[in-house]
């Protein structure tokens, strides 16, 4: 359930990012582009960078991936092709060496590796109609310096360039070359000195002087062509990031912003043009990049790149959104659960009106007792039983009839109507119909109303309680009464009795009349709390049946609920202080504010539609809670993240977030000003480029700043005002129209390898490794940087 969760922040943050509107068609990559990876350790780069372009560029289905590996690589997906170099059992000593010399001894690999630019190619001019222009390609070649694989690198671009340029125009290439200086392992020393390998052949690939020629193209009848390259450097530009920046601080997230810098480097390059250019906007223009940092440079001279990014925390907002819905959701359910006792008692159709129902179906009527009348004899007269007790002169004057009679016509039916008595259908028709299935109460109703925890407000338990023992109470006390109104002297008892002569009839009429209002009438209210105990037994065994059923799918509601307030809470585990500000307070406002108009729009009871909940119950039938989940995340994209309150300005979302606790404490109101401030010292401070060169040699540095972001957005007119109040440097805005976050992108160009910290703490492991037999070149000669 943890992956639905992660899959809807995902989606929602990915929407915002790719909302469709012609604004943001700049987010598209002019020209076509293929990114070649090559060796083993640039494998999860290239699923990151993947997923990035993905959700960062608008015809990112249109670009190819090449991966060249030893051991491990992508295959689930169309637009990446591949191959398998050789294995990686050399001997470390010669591994570089080894893999080159495999590679030109194995024509079938070259074959292989022939067939398949082909067929890259023409998948690339299939995807032509996802650009604006086909008269030039970019090929981004990444690759980590310490990777042995690296030392075909020469070889792999340039057949694949040659390939290329048999369908376009011109063919750019550009290396960006990944550095690992942090030390977390055994073979750092020789990680290393792989590394310096390659920076060394490097600053070969990109001497003016550099050329190549070697025959690398093979047609299909396998006749070989050359592939050559004149003199001038392999690589339009080459890009070193490192996972420790220039103040020489290593970060933990330094690879991903690495592969979000190489997305964002040549969406920088290679975007559509914004049609309302700005003057301000100081567009890139890579040519101006190259010789800016080339100066007057006689040696190659690299570039690299900082990144930083203030982002709306779109996946915590999703997360707190979902629970709070769902919270929404229960606090509804729970009211519901507040009804009169006389409606839930009517609901469960055991109101006294239901009771009298359920008399007249098991009961004769009590007029029928009326027809014991015929059972006397008529010979008997008042006087003679006024002495009697009420049992003898029942005796006296019918000899047993009357028992016999209201037994056949009353005890016994009764009897045998309650041994077939079986209300379960009639029960669960009352819990479901009128509750779980009602649009006004539902399943929390039917749990809280069914359960016979002490406390309860509402129990229809507790009331059968209460009506079991008033029943059995009354029906103690009638058949007391009923001894007591045998006991009595006949004379003595409460009838009209006339004392003029010639009554003793009237009398003795008054007499029955009363015997059978009074004692068999008594004898009737008996037998039909005999039928409400019954009636109530049936009830009590049903639902308490039935509810603990519906704990167990209560109890999945339940682990719904945890997991959403588990995963709220730790999305903001590595909190950021400004960015990720009263999440959790402001979100819970605005759902309740949402809720609020969804009730106003589609009525009070718009939870139990089918567009939204419907009925809960059949959500939780398969005892699953990843059901209800899926509901859940279903409506909240469908009908609540959809809603305009989130899609508000990234500023001004933040700077209402930031201050919505201020109405409950006596803190200062953050103002835009100073939420401004913060967050372009945030993209400031963390925009530092990811290389650590040694200042004191590094003859010429130059550099241009790029924020990505509305440029017409209040902050980003504040950011450009800074940049330009101290600028030394070229400050310019890709504009975006998104509501997500803004963007800082920093180009550091103009030093040369030895200029590298890496380089100059590195070359010794270098010289101790080549010292002592280890071979890591193609060839013996290298020339020294």
């Amino acid at each position: 359930m943890r992956g639905l969760l992660q899959k809807y922040a995902n989606t929602f943050s990915i929407q915002l990012e790719q909302i469709s509107l012609s604004e943001n068609e700049q987010r598209s990559v002019n020209h076509p582009v293929v990114f070649l990876f090559l060796g083993d350790l640039v494998k999860d780069d290239l699923r990151t960078i993947m997923t990035i372009n993905e959700d960062k560029w608008q015809n990112s289905s249109g670009v190819l991936y090449f991966h060249a590996y030893q051991a491990d690589t992508i295959t689930d997906r169309e637009n990446v092709l591949s191959i398998q170099l050789s294995g990686d059992d050399y001997d470390r000593k010669y591994h570089r060496k080894g893999m080159h010399e495999a590679f030109h001894q194995d024509e079938s690999k070259l074959i292989e590796l022939n067939k398949i630019f082909r067929k890259l190619s023409s998948k690339m001019a299939e995807y032509g109609k996802q650009y604006s222009s086909l008269k030039k390609i970019n090929l981004c070649v990444v690759t980590r310096i310490d990777d042995p694989a690296n030392v075909l690198i020469q070889e792999v671009t340039l057949l694949l360039k040659s390939i290329l340029q048999e369908s376009f125009r011109l063919v750019e290439v550009d290396l960006y070359g990944l550095m690992k200086e942090k030390q977390d392992g055994e073979n750092f020393a020789l990680s290393t000195s792989l590394g310096i390998s390659f920076l060394k052949e490097l600053d070969d690939y990109q001497n003016d002087e550099y050329t190549f020629e070697q025959v690398l193209q093979l047609t299909e009848d396998y006749l070989r062509l050359p592939v050559s390259h004149p003199p001038s450097p392999l690589f339009d530009m080459v890009y070193l990031l490192s996972d420790k920046n220039e103040d020489g601080l290593i970060s933990s997230d330094a690879f991903q912003k690495n592969i979000e810098m190489i997305s964002n480097l040549n969406l920088l390059k290679n975007r559509k043009m914004i049609t309302d250019y700005h003057e301000k906007m100081d567009s890139y223009h890579h040519q101006d990049f190259r010789r800016g940092m080339k100066g007057n440079s006689q040696e190659p001279v690299y570039a690299s790149a900082g990144f930083s990014k203030v982002t709306r925390p779109n996946k915590a907002i999703a997360l707190h959104a979902a629970h709070h819905f769902f919270k929404e959701l229960l606090l509804a359910m729970n009211a519901a659960c507040q009804q009169p006792q006389e409606k839930v008692l009517h609901l469960f159709e055991l109101s006294e009106a239901s009771f009298q129902k359920y008399y007249h179906e098991g009961l004769p009527s009590a007029e029928k007792l009326w027809d014991m009348n015929g059972l006397m004899g008529v010979s008997n007269s008042y006087q003679t039983v006024k002495r009697m007790s009420v049992r003898e002169a029942e005796e006296y004057l019918y000899e047993g009839g009357t028992e016999i009679f209201f037994f056949n016509n009353f005890e016994e039916p009764l009897r045998e109507h309650l041994q077939g008595l079986n209300l379960r259908v009639h029960i669960e028709r009352c819990l479901y119909e009128n509750v779980i299935n009602h649009e006004q109460y539902g399943l929390f109703c039917a749990i809280h109303w069914t359960s016979d925890k002490p406390g309860t407000e509402m129990s229809v338990l507790h009331e059968i309680d209460k009506l079991e023992r008033e029943a059995k109470n009354e029906r103690i006390d009638k058949e007391a009464r009923l001894e007591q109104y045998y006991q009595q002297v006949v004379d003595h008892c409460d009838f009209n009795k006339s004392y003029l002569p010639f009554s003793d009839k009237k009398n003795l009429t008054s007499f029955v009349r009363y015997f059978f209002e009074v004692v068999y009438g008594t004898k009737y209210e008996i037998l039909k709390l005999q039928v409400k105990q019954a009636i109530l037994k049936q009830y009590r065994t049903v639902l308490e049946e039935h509810h603990r059923y519906l704990r167990t799918k209560i109890e999945l509601i339940d682990q719904v609920e945890s997991l959403l307030k588990q995963a709220a809470a730790e999305s903001l585990y590595d909190s950021d202080d400004v960015l990720d500000k009263n999440i959790a307070e402001y979100y819970a406002g605005m759902i309740a504010r949402i809720t609020a108009k969804l009730k106003e729009k589609r009525g009070p009871y718009f939870f139990s539609e089918e567009r939204f909940f419907g009925n809960l119950l059949p959500l939780l039938e398969s005892g699953n809670p990843k059901t209800l989940l899926e509901r859940l995340l279903l409506v909240c994209n469908r009908e609540v993240l959809t809603q305009e309150e989130f899609h508000r300005s990234f500023e001004d979302e933040l700077l209402e977030r930031a201050n919505v606790m201020t109405r409950y404490e006596n803190r200062e109101i953050l103002s835009k000003e100073d939420l401004f401030k913060q967050l372009y010292l945030r993209l400031h401070e963390n925009s530092s480029v990811h290389i650590e060169v040694f200042h004191y040699t590094q003859d010429h540095r130059y550099e241009e700043k790029y924020f990505f972001g509305d440029f017409y957005s209040k902050f980003m007119k504040f950011a450009l005002e800074k940049e330009y109040e101290t600028r030394q440097y070229k400050v310019g805005c890709a504009h975006e129209k998104k509501s997500s976050g803004i963007e800082k992108l920093t180009l550091m160009g103009g030093f040369r390898l030895r200029d590298l910290m890496y380089y100059r703490n590195g070359e010794k492991y270098y010289k101790a490794y080549t010292e002592n037999g280890y071979e890591f070149h193609a060839i013996k000669a290298e020339t020294s940087v």
